[in-house]
């Protein structure tokens, strides 16, 4: 029998989450045990690169024949040991690497396929690359910052067109979305130069579009995991929004800064990847199985408490009340993720005593 790549790719993956979380804590000032002080400087590379990036190209090269495709995930996770043990260059390099790859797997499925949601992650994968080539040449975070939100904003939506493109949308509703998503990348160079407020129509734009077609809010009128999917993705696009409005408050402060970049990536990606979790990792694992149960309710309304406590530490400049958010922000994550993998072995369990 065979063993799957994703069974060598994932546990690194989620060794690279926990040390992402584990350097946040730090990096707010919690009185934990520094294990590996690399780690703290490395907080977003660990979470967008060794982590995130891992996951959604191992989403990806699952659906190929070539099984060659899964070094890109692979070189991805590598980017975790290589920034801890070599040095940060190396690390990025790897992540530079890995979204090359990414780029050309993205490149292939828009040939296959030419939906208009493939060449949105193939425009995902582009900003991805301009994303950790910044990173890789500057060294810092604040740099990449613009190529990462771009990758994951054309990424998510992107896929989401795809899983829902048999829905009765019109012709004005998707130009209406190529309107927003232009008037983002244009936002993205007008932000720093007083424009803020193109920032804040387009990411409200984005995010309204998708809860008004989307099938998220068809599936609240549903039960089990197909609800559970509605709210988690209703309350992805209203953070989405969200970072649009805190966005326009932006004067500079490292406070704001740091509002911004947490509505937008726990806010908006980690509660994406909640939605999707529960399909995403037993179709990875070979599974056909939807792990759901009602507590995961908990870890996500935890995680949306606590990111708000967060953000309005930051607005308000409150020390406990941003750590306090932190803290649980990395705790429900963990939790969520912990409960699903519970759910799979129980169903796997389960399975083998009823064979």
């Amino acid at each position: 029998m065979k063993i799957k790549p994703i069974y060598f790719i994932l546990p690194f993956a989620i060794l690279s989450l926990l040390l992402g979380v584990y350097a946040g804590w730090l990096r707010l000032g919690w009185g934990i045990p520094v294990v590996h002080s690399q780690a703290i400087a490395q907080h977003g590379a660990l979470m967008v690169g060794s982590f995130l990036g891992t996951l959604i190209a191992a989403e990806r090269v699952a659906m190929l024949k070539n099984k060659s495709w899964w070094l890109v995930p692979a070189i991805f996770v590598s980017s975790s040991p290589l920034l801890l043990h070599v040095s940060p260059s190396a690390g990025y390099g790897a992540l530079l690497l890995g979204s090359i790859g990414y780029f050309i797997v993205s490149t292939r499925a828009y040939q296959h396929y030419r939906f208009t949601g493939d060449a949105l992650l193939l425009a995902g994968a582009i900003f991805q690359v301009a994303g950790h080539l910044a990173l890789y040449f500057t060294s810092s975070f604040a740099m990449a910052f613009a190529g990462w939100m771009a990758f994951f904003v054309f990424t998510i939506v992107g896929e989401r067109l795809n899983l829902t493109r048999f829905l009765p949308v019109t012709k004005r509703d998707h130009w209406e979305l190529l309107v927003w998503l232009g008037g983002f990348l244009i936002s993205i160079f007008l932000y720093h130069k007083g424009y803020g407020i193109v920032l804040t129509i387009t990411l409200i734009g984005i995010g309204q579009w998708l809860i008004k077609n989307d099938i998220a809010r068809r599936n609240l009128n549903k039960k089990g995991s197909y609800q559970f999917l509605g709210i988690t993705l209703l309350s992805g696009y209203a953070w989405l929004m969200l970072t649009g409005v805190v966005a326009l408050s932006n004067n500079g402060s490292p406070w704001i800064y740091d509002a911004i970049l947490h509505a937008f990536f726990v806010g908006f990606v980690l509660s994406m990847i909640m939605a999707h979790a529960p399909i995403i990792f037993p179709s990875l694992l070979g599974l056909s199985i939807k792990p759901f149960h009602p507590f995961l309710y908990v870890w996500v309304g935890l995680l949306q408490v606590s990111l708000l406590a967060r953000v309005l530490g930051d607005l308000s400049q409150s020390l406990s009340l941003r750590q306090w958010g932190g803290l649980l922000n990395g705790s429900a994550f963990l939790g969520y993720l912990a409960t699903i993998i519970y759910l799979i072995i129980k169903h796997k369990y389960n399975h083998r005593n009823h064979v």
